[in-house]
């Protein structure tokens, strides 16, 4: 994530995870909880990271409790061990997909560098048929996609390539930049 804020790169640092699937934040909850005794949900923790699109500000006794975890007494004073000049903004707009909330028939497309472009068609269970690629040979059209999570600037992960009933594995792309976009095709 670009000019990613400074409280949630150490929340990632000390949970040891990248926040890139929904398990990541199961995990983070249960890491919350064993080291501060204090329940932060999982929806909440996502909101926290941007991965839903609701737009809300946290709450005090949220953020007092993410600085618990990172070892604070309270967010006034990790803001102060943090400085001045430490970017603690905490919502980093990021556009992402909650692929268990989509309907089926749904028209996505993302992109993401150099020149890659994918139309998809969500058909339920996490899965998508490709109807269009722009600048790939790896994943073709007709193709079938298991893919859980699409999110502007993390990579582009499918679970598994299904091409004339053949699973081809895993693919992963956009490792270093990231997505850079992911839009409903209405």
């Amino acid at each position: 994530m670009a000019n990613e804020n400074e409280i949630l790169k150490r929340v990632r640092e000390t949970v040891g995870l990248g926040m890139t699937r929904s398990a990541d934040f199961e995990v983070l909850s249960q890491a919350i909880k064993d080291r501060t005794n204090e329940n932060l949900g999982v929806n909440t923790l996502k909101r926290l990271f941007g991965f839903k699109t609701e737009r809300v500000v946290p709450r005090l006794s949220t953020m007092d409790v993410i600085a618990q975890y990172l070892g604070c007494e309270n967010y006034e004073s990790l803001i102060k061990e943090l400085g001045e000049d430490a970017d603690i903004s905490i919502f980093t707009p990021i556009d992402s997909l909650e692929v268990q909330d989509l309907e089926r028939g749904t028209q996505v497309r993302i992109s993401y560098e150099p020149n890659r472009v994918f139309f998809l068609t969500y058909i339920g269970d996490f899965n998508f048929i490709v109807n269009e690629v722009e600048g790939s040979h790896n994943i073709r059209k007709g193709d079938l996609l298991t893919i859980t999570q699409l999110a502007v600037g993390h990579r582009f992960v499918v679970a598994h390539v299904i091409r004339d009933n053949v699973d081809l594995g895993a693919y992963e792309s956009a490792k270093y930049k990231g997505l850079k976009s992911v839009e409903i095709i209405y």
